[in-house]
């Protein structure tokens, strides 16, 4: 077992009087690609939005680096945890660089900014070409791009990655994926949560798989590909 990074324990979650996580447990290690798969209305998203603070779980706890998280979103970050949320919620009317700085705002270490920026743009050399264009002008593809630049621009230890190949062209897709892999290699860790399980696994050192709030299997990415009747049942 390497260094644990995040844990989440027996995590519960609601919206009004409707359960939306229900006991969830899942652990991050140091340098690993986590996933957690499942379909629609799984609670993917709803445990994301409670491990960076955006949503306040009923119940259980959430640690990182053996310490409580904080509650409030802006220490999440400071932490070293960051989100590039589903639907990508880039800033339209501001220019990529401007949305970067954003991504940056914690930070006051200004020529490890610079650097942290160019590094951003050997990952994503689209966005340095558009740097002046507004958010709003980008393709599909590039905005998600710029909100997994934005997220790194805080220079965080873990990545929350809400469905970063929704909606996007199949080359797109491998260029993402391609990516995630260089930042596990530079030593980021990443939480993915996605849709499109098979891609996902493909890349992922483990996963869980969750449907209806609670997590109904968990293995190494290797032994979830093989399991043929949790594919049909869960992951489409």
């Amino acid at each position: 077992m390497g260094q644990s990074l995040l844990k989440v324990d027996n995590l519960s979650a609601a919206y009004g009087g409707i359960k939306a996580l229900n006991n969830v447990s899942i652990e991050i290690e140091e340098g690993k690609i986590v996933s957690v798969l499942g379909s629609n209305g799984a609670g993917k998203t709803t445990l994301l939005k409670c491990i960076c603070a955006a949503m306040k779980p009923t119940g259980g706890t959430i640690s990182f680096r053996g310490k409580p998280l904080p509650n409030k979103p802006h220490e999440v970050v400071k932490a070293g945890l960051t989100h590039a949320p589903e639907g990508r919620q880039i800033l339209a009317n501001m220019t990529v660089m401007d949305n970067l700085m954003v991504g940056a705002y914690l930070r006051n270490d200004k020529a490890e900014v610079k650097k942290d920026l160019e590094y951003a743009f050997t990952l994503f050399p689209r966005l340095k070409e558009r740097q002046k264009q507004y958010g709003g002008h980008l393709s599909g593809g590039e905005q998600q791009m710029l909100a997994i630049c934005r997220a790194l621009m805080a220079k965080p230890s873990l990545v929350m990655l809400d469905e970063p190949s929704l909606g996007l062209a199949p080359i797109i897709v491998s260029q993402i994926f391609d990516i995630i892999k260089e930042l596990k290699k530079n030593g980021t860790s990443i939480l993915l949560v996605e849709q499109n399980a098979y891609k996902a696994l493909s890349i992922s050192d483990s996963a869980y798989v969750m449907s209806v709030g609670s997590i109904v299997k968990q293995g190494s990415a290797e032994e979830l590909l093989a399991d043929k009747s949790l594919t049909e049942a869960y992951l489409g």
